[in-house]
């Protein structure tokens, strides 16, 4: 990878990582869709911090060492003295730099004080405005643009699995790279895998729910499963999930790729 590429990827996820709190999933959400348009992030650092704040947000287990150089990370994804280096480096010093200009252009401007604040005043009330309209129009679209559907159902036939490949193919069955779908290989886990004994169309928290703490003790069993992020895109939408796929070809999915009820919720395609 070119040198440049790599420190503009570094320089990027430490101004994300000291700008956004990842635990909140609408923004990892946004910053996974804007990376989908401008594939920053496409090196093996970029694809671990991607990987990170994705685990974050939806509470998934992970270890708390840096994304780059593998030390312990109190935040949880780059430690103090990767963002302490790459925030001194040369590369970073030279992209502040335009914004010093800007501040001394803008000192010389304040030589008619009264003109600068009227505009600046009269800018903000039509950003204001804009920003008001935008938001009711917004809240106007939104039950037509989120409509609530019935549970997502696969049409095709169960197939067991013996490899992250098998479960590859499987899963691509149901989001075809050829309609927009983006399957991405995460890891093997074996948490929580007793969702699989749902009804198909079931959310999981809502069975879970009404179970007894020995019929928990049942449900949660432990095997392999495989996970993977599926993210899809296009001019209007976008989507973020995860998908898990057992040794008998079950498939199950978290995200907005269900029914409507619950975006934070599993459900069982196959």
């Amino acid at each position: 990878m070119d040198n440049d590429k790599l420190r503009q990827e570094l320089f990027y996820m430490v101004k994300l990582t000291a700008k956004y709190d990842f635990t909140r999933q609408e923004v990892v959400e946004e910053i996974l869709r804007l990376e989908n348009e401008r594939q920053i992030l496409t090196s093996v650092f970029g694809k671990r911090f991607k990987a990170r704040i994705f685990d974050i947000a939806y509470g998934q287990t992970h270890d708390d060492t840096c994304v780059i150089c593998g030390k312990q990370a109190l935040n949880g994804v780059i430690c103090d003295n990767c963002m302490e280096s790459i925030s001194d480096s040369a590369y970073a010093k030279s992209k502040e730099s335009p914004q010093k200009a800007v501040t001394s252009n803008t000192k010389d401007l304040k030589s008619n004080v009264w003109s600068v604040v009227s505009k600046i005043f009269v800018i903000f009330l039509s950003i204001l405005m804009i920003i008001q309209i935008a938001f009711l129009c917004l809240w106007y679209s939104i039950p037509t643009r989120n409509p609530k559907v019935k549970a997502v159902v696969s049409q095709n036939e169960i197939a067991s699995i013996d490899s992250k490949e098998d479960a590859y193919a499987q899963l691509e069955l149901d989001f075809p790279e050829s309609e927009g779908y983006t399957i991405t290989f995460a890891r093997t886990d074996t948490e929580y895998v007793g969702r699989f004994l749902i009804d198909v169309g079931e959310s999981c928290d809502e069975v879970e729910a009404d179970l007894t703490d020995e019929e928990r003790y049942d449900y949660f069993l432990k095997e392999d499963v495989y996970v993977f992020y599926i993210s899809y895109l296009d001019d209007i939408s976008s989507k973020i999930g995860m998908a898990e796929i057992n040794a008998d070809g079950h498939i199950i999915v978290m995200g907005q790729f269900n029914d409507g009820r619950k975006t934070d919720s599993f459900y069982r395609y196959r």
